[in-house]
């Protein structure tokens, strides 16, 4: 979790997955994937926001797969397949469903890897799986990403997840800090309405209720519409001692701007992955950042390797050492960090156990088979995807999530929990 490392290069490049026809059957399609798979190329399809707002982020998630790719090749994992990354960009729903829809009747892919953001990758991944290939899903948080979905697998934290370690952090540090109760205390959400800001609002709710934790208001908008300060108003009136936002960046540095300047008393403010987490608020904000919470990820300064088993503690110099190469000496952000974990998940993980010809059964099968412990990836993580049928389908059930502080200018330092903690937090009254 970082923005100290700042710069965001935009890079093109890369992605993953496999050929072999992905509609649902057809002797032609089935006849292409077998010829596919017997040259020995599979072509993988990849689809991630390479212009717009998102693009950054896209980037280095895209960065971090292709990095994935370069090691599994160079470390033979594949054996004697060849992989061709073929990659598409998409900024809207829309255009993430076509290009699905092109890399699975151009292309023949089997399989599809994305998509950094989950407004695209809810519309990606279900028409992928309405097709019967497999998606493969590397950052986006959104629960309904994967949610009935069998051919879809979330290899990161969900919304549901990160708002979970929001209230943990809650609970487990700042409460006790203040000499608070948890039903002494009051918490408003604010989320952005739609799949992602209802994902983590919604785990947010959910372990506030088991914690016992006090939510007297949550206030759900449209960024598109946003009046930072009627909502910073209606904040105040309901007299927080703690803010749980959900929001994208720039909404999410109105939204904080407008609570400073209406004085707004709060006690902490904890954010999650799309704003108060990301290098650009630090850039943006300055020292009115410094004290900001957010849960996200890891990015590659969050894990202390120490905690790593030792194959995964010596991916991660690796990983960290090909990845700088790649992004002209950035370190591995957040997104890269994700794209890493799930691109070696299926390069290591899942493709070496399907023997000849790849289908997106095959792949899907062996995916659900996935038991690796935590601290067995180099986000400290670990894998094992809920099984279809359940609320928890495709998710990967141990992946990590960290709550971080901004404590000086341009400075992130990840505080909870314990194995990931690099610094104490800061603590106000």
């Amino acid at each position: 979790m970082t923005a100290r490392r700042g710069s965001r290069l935009a890079l093109a490049a890369a992605a993953v997955l496999l050929a072999v026809v992905g509609c649902s059957s057809g002797p032609s399609a089935a006849s292409r994937s077998a010829t596919a798979s017997s040259a020995g190329e599979l072509v993988i399809g990849a689809v991630y926001p390479l212009s717009g707002p998102q693009s950054p982020g896209g980037h280095e998630e895209l960065a971090g797969v292709q990095t994935a790719l370069q090691l599994a090749e160079q470390r033979g994992v594949l054996g004697s397949r060849t992989i061709r990354l073929q990659v598409e960009s998409a900024t809207t729903p829309d255009t993430a469903r076509q290009a699905v829809d092109r890399l699975i009747d151009r292309y023949h892919v089997s399989a599809i890897i994305g998509t950094y953001g989950s407004t695209l990758a809810e519309a990606a991944a279900s028409r992928a799986d309405q097709r019967r290939v497999v998606y493969w899903e590397t950052g986006a948080v959104a629960d309904s990403v994967s949610t009935g979905h069998p051919y879809v697998f979330q290899t990161v934290a969900t919304g549901s997840t990160l708002g979970r370690a929001a209230a943990d952090f809650t609970s487990d540090v700042l409460l006790p800090a203040a000499g608070l109760l948890p039903t002494s205390a009051r918490v408003v959400i604010v989320a952005v309405d739609d799949v992602y800001g209802r994902a983590v609002a919604g785990g947010e709710l959910a372990r506030a209720a088991r914690h016992g934790i006090n939510v007297v208001d949550r206030i759900d908008y449209d960024p598109h519409r946003l009046d930072a300060g009627t909502l910073a108003q209606r904040l105040g009136a309901a007299r927080p001692d703690y803010l749980w936002d959900v929001s994208y960046i720039d909404d999410g540095i109105a939204i904080w701007r407008a609570v400073l300047a209406h004085g707004v008393h709060l006690r902490a403010a904890i954010g999650t992955s799309s704003a108060f987490c990301m290098p650009d608020f630090g850039l943006r904000m300055g020292k009115q950042a410094v004290g900001v919470y957010a849960a996200d990820k890891p990015d590659q300064a969050g894990v202390n390797p120490a905690v790593l088993l030792p194959g995964a503690r010596e991916l991660l110099s690796s990983a960290s050492f090909a990845y700088s190469r790649r992004m002209g000496g950035q370190k591995m952000s957040i997104p890269g960090m994700a794209g890493f974990v799930g691109g070696w998940a299926l390069f290591h993980g899942v493709l070496p156990a399907v023997a000849g010809v790849v289908t997106p059964a095959a792949l899907r099968d062996h995916a659900y088979a996935l038991a690796e412990p935590m601290y067995s990836s180099i986000n400290g993580g670990g894998l094992q995807f809920g099984q279809p049928g359940t609320p928890d389908g495709g998710q990967n059930l141990l992946a990590p999530a960290v709550v971080g502080q901004w404590q000086a200018v341009n400075t992130m330092r990840v505080v909870f929990p314990a194995p990931f903690a690099e610094a104490q937090p800061l603590l106000g009254n």
